[in-house]
């Protein structure tokens, strides 16, 4: 269950990815949602910016702030090709 209650502070799991373009890309796996930066604190920043707005629409229309529950885990695969 989520909580709904205006002002408390949260935590949010972002899974941060270096791309091949150099750019920075800051997953929240919790909100769906994706930002990117050119350095590591603006795709952070952005990302900050991304949890808020959700926040603040989630809370506009009625909705309960989902509840933190993603444990990630980073796994690396091979494959032949």
């Amino acid at each position: 269950m989520g909580e709904d209650v205006a002002g408390m502070k949260r935590s949010f799991t972002v899974v941060l990815e270096r791309g091949d373009d150099a750019w920075w890309i800051a997953h929240v796996p919790l909100l769906h949602a994706t930002a990117q930066g050119r350095s590591r604190a603006t795709a952070l920043r952005r990302a900050q910016g991304l949890i808020e707005f959700a926040l603040e629409d989630m809370r506009a229309s009625g909705r309960r702030v989902p509840a933190e529950r993603s444990r990630v885990e980073v796994v690396r695969l091979r494959a032949t090709g």
